[in-house]
């Protein structure tokens, strides 16, 4: 587990100048600077140009023929003093100022391709308005706002990200990190160009103003010549169905801002990525995408997935993102908002039934952890802030993406607003509708898991504390203290209390229900008719339900989770919510969201280093990838099994938390590890190899023996060959001779259904781990001599 001290950085100061409501005008980069009026609540933004036909073409072709086109300009004058993040052992000079106007013309690209048929994505939302979507009306914690009633207004001013930045406006954090040295400012291109409206046809879409010289991946020194090379003319280039498209009739030149790497999301994931690779120094645009504010995500975590945090943190150097682990770490907004997870519990109930007293288990999380529930709406938009302040560049306004032209080297990201932005690599984050997904295939691009479930998720207020109704025990805590799983045959409940009053009438509580649909079938065509039906089947829940009311609509799918087919190809990879979605029991959401960001930023910086954005090299992060997916699979075609007993779920809860709590040590070891060995090209090559069980880095086989000994007496329950109580006890019987699980515990005992780890315990298993356990074990357990202790956390 995770030490008390940490690093600081996570102070939430945005270091917003003036026109940090996103706009671009005089007060942030000087005349010129480029239309940055924010549109009106609730008017959508512009879905696109108009499609050009032959006959603009030819028009535009004799136009190009018959004058002498004007000499770009240098690139907007906002960009003026824009700050670009190198490494902070690079002391390589800046690079030479890039032309800020490309000659790559040709026509209006089609509209949207959000207009795909919503039959072959599971759960997609029909298509609305495309601008970036608020919070609903409501859906925010009270305590967020004292003097209000709590309603989250439609835009927050700290919400929007200015680019036009400074060295001095990100701060420099303290701690081990806080020394290292400044990274160059680099000045931005003179006088903008004659600025073009998206609806003249003679001309392409407006620019998005990001344009800044581009600077070279961490480390390496920029190619001779301040030019890209250009992609062979090959005549015709590919679409989304498949068939070839015209090649660029020749035509103006397009003042589109380049980028080496584009990320398409601005969540959660594409933000904690878009921060690593501009800390990085690659020069990266974030784009928002339709559905980042509106499609329910993860919200909460386990100690592994702080552990997660914190190697992002240290490995890539952004001390800030270790925060999301840590909840007193995280900057005052945020906390007021979501909360602390003190607790992991889960209530077992039978239809028709009180839950008895019995049928309770619950873990209570070590003090120095402080695990959170995020409340998603402001995290995501602290983790924007923070990509900003760190060299990511960012749309005035944010306008979100409505498809993706191009190729390998020259893609052209075109947006809501007519703007448009270009990129030699694009990160579709986006979603399940993402805009890349056509072109790695035939249909269907996503296919759902073998084991999914039908889902139903919601924000209410009014929700009763279940302490009230069932009774935590002598060694448990409140339930609202933590995250609650009430489990019952064929699926789940989780319960997310958000704020710091959890149990007052106004008090937020996330609900997401997960149903085997063969148990569970849909009884109403309306999602919170449907969770109706099925709390009246429960005593305790009809009871804790009574008088809830939503604040965020509700939200349902038959089929839940999925998975991409393929997900990388010439110049792109389809990553996180894009190529996968997973289930929220279990924090597996958030936890496989900073897996992948971990995973992409290395094979993404060295192929920036590289120059090379070919399939081929981004073949590992594909199977890297589609192991975790196959792993989550596992899990929840385990827990649905499991969910059929409770001696049954009783055993596999805790074979899981034994799995998440050593998993977390592990990854804390190997972490420390390759810090103490020195900045070498081979530091971190003991992670991202996978060793079973969902696992990337050096771990005790026993524990991986264990998870698939689990799942394989789970699966003979499931196909009727075994018995769950039979299952229920050799599953405890394997936690009660192992060698490597501590026995103080009582992991191998059905009635030690509380866990609590006092300073007593913490002492004893210190003990058994230096005299007893396996030496990989006793590794990951006490301090090793391998490791320095100014590494230690």
């Amino acid at each position: 587990m995770s030490e008390n001290s940490k690093g600081a950085g996570a102070d939430g100061s945005s270091g917003e100048p003036a026109g940090s409501d996103g706009s671009i005008g005089e007060g942030a980069g000087g005349p010129g600077a480029g239309a940055g009026v924010p549109r009106a609540a609730g008017v959508p933004a512009p879905r696109g140009r108009r499609r050009v036909t032959p006959k603009d073409l030819l028009a535009r072709q004799a136009r190009a023929q018959a004058r002498t086109p004007e000499p770009p300009g240098p690139g907007p004058a906002w960009c003026e003093g824009a700050e670009t993040v190198g490494a902070a052992e690079s002391a390589l000079p800046p690079d030479p100022a890039e032309e800020a106007v490309r000659a790559a013309s040709g026509p209006a690209p089609a509209p949207a391709a959000a207009a795909r048929a919503a039959d072959r994505t599971p759960g997609r939302r029909p298509d609305g308005d495309r601008s970036r979507p608020a919070p609903a009306h409501g859906d925010r914690p009270t305590s967020a706002h004292p003097d209000s009633d709590g309603s989250t207004p439609a835009h927050r001013g700290d919400d929007r990200s200015t680019l036009a930045r400074t060295h001095g406006d990100r701060p420099t954090p303290t701690g081990p990190a806080g020394d290292r040295p400044a990274p160059p400012t680099v000045s931005g291109p003179g006088p903008a160009p004659r600025r073009t409206t998206a609806s003249d046809p003679q001309e392409g879409p407006r620019p998005m103003a990001t344009a800044s010289p581009e600077p070279q991946a961490h480390g390496t020194r920029p190619p001779a010549g301040g030019t890209r090379a250009s992609a062979p003319d090959t005549g015709t280039a590919p679409v989304s169905d498949g068939a070839p498209r015209p090649a660029r009739a020749p035509g103006p030149a397009r003042n589109v801002p380049r980028h080496k790497i584009a990320v398409l999301g601005a969540h959660l994931g594409g933000g904690m990525l878009a921060a690593v690779l501009a800390r990085a120094g690659i020069d990266t645009v974030l784009v928002d995408s339709p559905h980042d504010a509106d499609v329910p995500a993860g919200e909460t975590t386990v100690p592994y997935t702080a552990e997660v945090f914190e190697l992002l943190a240290r490995r890539y150097d952004v001390p800030e993102l270790s925060a999301l682990g840590h909840f007193g770490e995280l900057p005052e907004d945020v906390r007021r908002t979501s909360g602390v997870k003190r607790s992991i519990g889960f209530v077992y109930a039978r239809p028709g039934s009180r839950v008895r007293p019995h049928q309770v288990v619950q873990f209570n999380v070590p003090s120095e952890h402080g695990e959170s529930h995020l409340y998603r709406p402001d995290v995501d938009a602290w983790v924007h802030r923070l990509a900003v302040r760190h060299g990511a560049k960012a749309a005035p306004n944010r306008p979100v993406v409505t498809e993706v032209t191009g190729e390998a080297g020259d893609f052209v990201v075109e947006l809501a607003d007519g703007s448009a932005v270009g990129a030699e690599f694009v990160v579709d984050m986006s979603g399940p509708d993402a805009p890349l997904l056509d072109r790695l295939g035939p249909e269907p691009a996503l296919r759902p898991l073998r084991h999914s479930s039908r889902v139903l998720t919601a924000h209410l207020r009014g929700v009763r504390p279940l302490e009230q109704r069932v009774d935590p025990g002598a060694g448990g805590t409140p339930w609202t203290g933590g995250t609650t799983q009430v489990v019952f045959p064929g699926g789940w409940m989780q319960l997310v209390p958000f704020g710091e009053d959890r149990t007052g009438e106004g008090a937020l509580t996330s609900v997401a229900v997960s149903l085997d649909a063969k148990q569970w079938p849909q009884r109403s065509a309306s999602p919170e008719e449907d969770f109706q039906h099925l709390v009246r089947q429960f005593p305790d829940l009809a009871w804790q339900f009574a008088g809830a009311s939503a604040v965020r609509p509700w939200a349902s799918a038959e089929s839940w989770q999925y998975a991409a087919t393929r997900t990388v190809g010439d110049g792109f990879v389809v990553l996180d919510r894009s190529a996968v979605r997973c289930d929220f029991t279990l924090s597996r959401d958030v936890t496989l969201t900073a897996e992948l960001v971990h995973e992409a930023a290395a094979h993404l910086i060295a192929a920036a280093r590289d120059g090379d954005w070919s399939a081929e090299r981004f073949r590992p992060l594909e199977t890297f990838q589609a192991t975790l997916i196959e792993h989550g699979e596992r899990l929840l075609r385990s827990a649905l099994t499991a969910t059929g007993d409770f001696r049954l779920w009783n055993a596999f809860c805790r074979v899981w938390l034994l799995h998440s709590m050593f998993a977390a040590l592990s990854l804390k070891r190997a972490r420390n590890d390759a810090l103490a060995t020195g900045d070498r090209p081979d530091q971190w090559r003991e992670l991202g190899r996978h060793r079973g069980a969902g696992l990337w880095f050096p771990v005790y086989a026993g524990f991986v023996a264990l998870f698939d000994d689990t799942d394989r007496l789970l699966r003979q329950v499931a196909d009727q060959r075994l018995a769950p109580g039979a299952a229920a006890e050799r599953i405890f019987g394997q936690l009660r001779t192992a060698s490597f699980v501590p026995p103080l515990f009582g992991f191998g005992d059905p009635a030690d259904r509380y866990y609590n780890f006092t300073p007593l315990k913490r002492l004893k298993v210190l003990l058994w781990a230096k005299r007893r356990a396996p030496h990989m074990v006793q590794r990951v357990l006490t301090p090793g001599a391998t490791v320095l202790p100014s590494v230690e956390r």
